[in-house]
């Protein structure tokens, strides 16, 4: 190891997923990971950086999993060099993340899985991966072993960082399908929030406060999350169809040219064409004064762990993919034209078998990082590939709510019971 380099180092490697036009760790923007590092450089630890490469020189590497993605991207890009291997490996990995649901196609890779807000236990952590000794915790796993482990919360970082400040974390909405609502308990103002702030210009804000808004924005981030008034209530969104004409005619009020960038969620467990068709008559009938152009960003369902959905079936097709780009509503008042870049089939199994991956998926895992026939042809046909050679229905079916399911190891400040009766519910009204 070099003199001259910090016992621990972030580790910076390449996103499976372009995130930014800057790609290097200071683009990205990465909060809870400088978080991390703020929490050690004030305790005297000091740290640094490396590449996949240069791990060797450090004593300990951290691993920040910001999505799911990052299992995929951090097994392609380490998964195969000899330095990384377990039984070879010179130094100490400590993971973490929202992306860090479930370890268990990288506990090769990683050797300390920290599971939710980390800051408040990562000295003690850091430290006995520099002693290399077992680190005994209930929000931290000690890899290659799946052991069950609580997601760690805590108040909000007391400390900004590089002039950004914490102004709440959790969420109260409960929508059914969010990891980020069950897993993290609300810290913040009494109220509840508005917006998540991307900038004054360009705020994000629910649906519901659209109604709210006094002065024109040129950019506006909200969500939908279902195609239909029934998916919505049905999944913990009450927003209507009236809801969704009078939040438009309210952008549209001010004049000149808004944009309503739009989340939504496709293939939703019970959604059909009717719920589809739906929402694009529900925007052909807005009238705003000035012209908004609505981009739907559709991102397909996936079965979250920690949810009351987690146990729901996974449906791959149709893909949102095929529309990208294709037109709405075209008016010049309104114009409604779905993302350019919607989620392809492909990407979204990769991100559900990581989720419900259990020891038995290795093999598949192996495959869907470097098979030659798995990385460039196109999604669909990747998804054909795959299921010739491999079972996907543990990956993709509905699990009945009381039977094991693959992440049974992992619990929030939510009861499980808590979740299973919500879902109970939501079947219920879903099928009803």
């Amino acid at each position: 190891m070099s003199t001259n380099s910090p016992e621990v180092a972030i580790l910076v490697y390449q996103a499976a997923k372009k995130r930014s036009e800057d790609e290097s760790f200071d683009g990205l923007g990465n909060l809870g990971v400088e978080v991390i590092a703020d929490v050690l450089r004030r305790s005297g630890i000091e740290v640094g950086y490396c590449s996949p490469e240069s791990a060797r020189e450090h004593q300990v590497v951290l691993v920040s999993m910001t999505s799911t993605y990052d299992l995929l991207a951090l097994t392609q890009a380490v998964g195969r060099m000899p330095s990384w291997k377990a039984e070879r490996r010179p130094f100490r990995v400590v993971a973490g993340g929202a992306g860090m649901q479930n370890p268990t196609v990288v506990r090769h890779l990683v050797d300390y899985a920290a599971f939710g807000r980390s800051e408040f236990f990562a000295v003690d952590l850091v430290q006995a991966a520099l002693d290399r000794q077992p680190f005994v915790h209930p929000s931290v796993m000690n890899l290659p072993d799946i052991t069950p482990v609580t997601l760690g919360q805590s108040e909000l970082y007391p400390h900004a960082i590089n002039g950004r400040a914490e102004g709440f974390m959790g969420c109260k909405r409960k929508c059914k399908f969010c990891h980020y609502s069950w897993a993290r308990q609300y810290r913040g103002p009494a109220g509840d929030y508005v917006q998540t702030s991307v900038s004054t210009s360009s705020p994000e804000i629910t649906w519901d406060r659209l109604r709210g808004i006094d002065h024109k924005h040129g950019r506006i981030r909200t969500a939908l999350d279902g195609f239909s008034a029934r998916l919505r209530r049905c999944y913990g969104k009450n927003i209507t169809g009236h809801d969704v004409v009078e939040g438009l005619e309210r952008v549209g009020s001010f004049g000149g040219t808004s944009t309503v960038l739009a989340y939504n969620i496709s293939n939703m467990p019970t959604e059909n064409q009717a719920d589809k068709d739906e929402l694009y008559g529900t925007f052909a009938s807005a009238q705003p004064r000035g012209r908004v152009i609505v981009v739907l960003q559709s991102t397909p369902f996936r079965p979250s762990n920690l949810t009351p959905m987690q146990w729901e079936p996974v449906r791959l097709m149709p893909s949102m993919s095929e529309l990208s780009a294709q037109v709405i509503v075209d008016r010049p008042n309104l114009r409604a034209m779905h993302s350019f870049s919607n989620e392809g089939p492909w990407s979204h199994l990769v991100t559900v078998v990581a989720e419900r991956a259990t020891p038995g998926t290795d093999k598949l895992w192996e495959a869907i990082c470097f098979a030659p026939k798995l990385q460039s042809n196109p999604s669909a046909d990747k998804v054909r590939r795959v299921s010739t050679h491999f079972d996907l229905a543990p990956y993709l079916r509905k699990y009945d709510i009381d039977e094991p399911h693959p992440a049974d190891f992992l619990t929030s400040f939510t009861p499980r019971a808590r979740l299973r009766e919500i879902a109970r519910d939501m079947r219920r009204r879903a099928d009803g």
